[in-house]
């Protein structure tokens, strides 16, 4: 039934997505190329409205959070081919890949491929899975030009955000489908990137609306293992999406927008060496509605629907259906200014259960979550300080009611000058990896199990791992050719997930940890079309299992599965009107317990605009090294990330 339901779903947004490409496809208008980012002045930069830490719009140099934000203008001139690939530039954010399309990614500590204290959302839409809070990062995808912003929180945003938010948010804003009218065709090909190809075409109906169509498609080239063997792991994925925005003079606005995409990601049998295939497909469908109400506020209304399956023969199945629903009003009263809301989310799974050698007992679940927030921001000295306090409550089917409350202070010291302080508290719920999590022995697995047992790793007694988190920050830009951003923090984190040995093993709440670090980020424009921006991010953390604790394991291992010290430096230059030339240069530390040395790379691109509508470039990435390790255990196996080295068409068209 559920199989049924998706696969209807996915019919009908992508017959939502053809009916909106053709009527994008109509009205087309020339459009020019993006201007160069070294254009705009650091105030203009710093001047850019974000949404993450206040859910609602305010300027990035009194935003009262360690916010970093990746403009879509610096996506394109990275040449960032994925989602993941463009995280690499936020400072504090450690981004490993592990496989073609796998990757681990999470701020400020307990790194995996699997890192479950990191909330991330495209366009309003959580993407992570309740199987185990997490990203499939090999999944998550779009047409990357269209790509706004990129807003990235380090440090806890579960006040506004909810549980799963501990350690951050990773906020992806696409542009309106009014911003760049016109068709556009993306080709690219070279030494990892086989073949990538997409069109995108927008433009304007009406007096106010507007329509945006993507068709996009790309198939990668399989790994290098540190023996040197290719482990087979290709990608292959097809994906296509629309957007629609209208709006009237009275104060309302509605955007509707979706995706469908159907992948096939290669990979070998660990034991047999038979290659297996990965298979992804998905499509989801969400909407938004604005009123302005005058005096009495702003209303915003948002939901969505978002259906998924993931199949790996003989290991793991997950087909799921989420539906939610958030309602948000901001009011100014004064001093005050109110922001609240509440929010649904049901999700539901069907798993697959035996034979496969990874299962769930339920073997189908549903989850449901009810949640509310309410927050103060209230003014002081003429608006310079600003104290902001509140709280998200929710209600979850694993531990019930939780509460996780915060205040934040921000001072305008100057108009060049910003500092902030928080205190926050955080959760991360339990998911069904915590739970319900078992390994089903098709034959006989000596001191193991016998053929046909299940044994249990899960624990249904497994509660919320919780954090209390200390922040403070500065921020100052001088408005024309350079700007300093410094953020510290001292967390705490009670009841963390241990493994205990017994029949199979369990999950319980018997680790604790505390963490410092901080990040600082510098930007400087020595000369008109010419920008370096320099990172460097420091992280101290110290695990430690109760007494009783059979996870000996435990502190070794988490202790060391992130980077001590990161830094990175990029530069952007336009040498001449038509010409651009961006590097990248990052440095990440040794990773002790998988014994990743630590390395040192650089990308660079090198950009020819021979008209205003066509911008030819060659992109190179990892280029120190034939291929270097990121993550994973130390063994002949190891995947490895290649050099690489791809040509690059980008042309706007009638």
């Amino acid at each position: 039934m559920i199989e049924f339901k998706a696969k209807r779903a996915r019919q009908l947004t992508l017959a939502a997505l053809l009916a909106a490409g053709s009527g994008a496809l109509h009205a087309i208008e020339v459009a020019a190329l993006p201007e160069d980012l070294t254009e705009l002045s650091l105030e203009d930069l710093m001047a850019v409205e974000v949404v993450s830490v206040s859910k609602k719009a305010e300027p990035l140099q009194i935003a009262a959070g360690a916010i970093y934000v990746i403009s879509g203008e610096e996506i394109r001139r990275n040449g960032a081919r994925s989602i993941a690939e463009a995280l690499r530039m936020v400072p504090g954010l450690h981004v490993a890949r592990a496989g073609k399309g796998d990757y681990a990614i999470s701020a400020r500590g307990f790194n995996s491929t699997s890192a479950d204290k990191m909330e991330v959302l495209l366009d309003g839409r959580s993407v992570y899975t309740p199987l185990f809070s997490g990203v499939f990062w090999d999944a998550l995808d779009t047409y990357m030009p269209d790509i706004d912003r990129i807003e990235v929180i380090r440090g806890p945003g579960a006040t506004l955000w909810g549980a799963n938010a501990v350690n951050g948010v990773i906020n992806i804003v696409t542009t309106r489908s009014d911003s760049n009218p016109g068709t556009q065709v993306l080709l690219e090909a070279g030494k990892e990137v086989r073949a990538h190809g997409a069109v995108r075409g927008s433009g304007r109906f009406g007096d106010t609306g507007s329509a945006r169509f993507y068709a996009k498609g790309f198939e990668l080239d399989d790994s290098v293992r540190a023996d040197g063997d290719e482990p087979r792991d290709g990608q292959k994925q097809m994906q296509a999406g629309f957007r629609i925005d209208s709006g009237n003079p009275d104060g309302f606005t509605m955007t509707v927008s979706g995706d469908v995409h159907d992948g096939r990601l290669r990979d070998s049998a660990a034991i047999t060496g038979d290659p297996i295939v990965t298979e992804t497909s998905g499509a989801n469908l969400n909407a938004r509605w604005g009123w302005s109400l005058g005096s009495a506020g702003q209303v915003d209304l948002r939901g969505y629907v978002d259906v998924s399956e993931r199949f790996i023969p003989t290991l793991f199945e997950e087909q799921r259906e989420t539906y939610n629903l958030d309602l948000q009003h901001r009011l100014v009263s004064g001093a005050h200014e109110w922001i609240w809301g509440v929010g649904y989310r049901h999700s539901r799974d069907e798993t697959g259960g035996a034979p496969l050698l990874v299962i769930f007992s339920p073997q189908n679940r549903s989850l449901d979550t009810y949640s509310a927030f309410v927050q103060d921001k209230i003014s002081f000295a003429d608006g310079r300080l600003k104290w902001t306090i509140g709280s998200k409550f929710e209600h979850n089917d694993f531990t019930g009611f939780e509460v996780q409350p915060g205040t934040r202070l921000g001072w305008e010291i100057s108009d060049r000058l910003f500092s902030w302080a928080a205190l926050s508290r955080a959760v991360r719920t339990p998911n069904r990896l915590d739970h319900d999590i078992a390994i089903f022995c098709a034959v006989d697995i000596p001191n193991f199990c016998s053929a046909g047992e299940t044994v249990p790793f899960g624990s249904p007694d497994f509660d919320s791992e919780k954090l209390t988190a200390l922040e403070w920050g500065i921020r100052y830009t001088d408005q024309r050719s350079w700007s300093a951003d410094l953020a510290l923090f001292l967390n705490r984190y009670d009841d963390l997930k241990t493994t205990e040995t017994g029949f199979g093993s369990t999950t319980q709440n018997r680790a604790k940890a505390t963490s410092s670090g901080g990040e600082l980020s510098l930007a400087w424009r020595p000369a008109e079309g010419l920008e370096l921006r320099g990172s460097y991010s420091y992280l101290g953390l110290d695990i430690s299992v109760d007494g009783g604790s059979t996870d000996a394991d435990e502190r070794d291992q988490q202790e060391n599965t992130d980077p001590r010290h990161q830094a990175a430096l990029r530069l952007a230059w336009q040498p001449a009107s038509r010409f651009s030339v961006d590097s990248f240069l990052r440095y990440v530390s040794r990773l002790q317990a998988s014994e990743v040395p630590a390395y040192a790379e650089m990308d660079l691109r090198l950009a020819w605009r021979p008209s205003d509508n066509l911008e030819l470039a060659l992109v190179g990435r990892n280029l120190f090294d034939r291929a270097h390790p990121e993550f994973g255990e130390a063994d002949p196996g190891r995947i490895e990330v290649e050099r690489d080295a791809r040509l690059q068409l980008l042309w706007h068209l009638k």
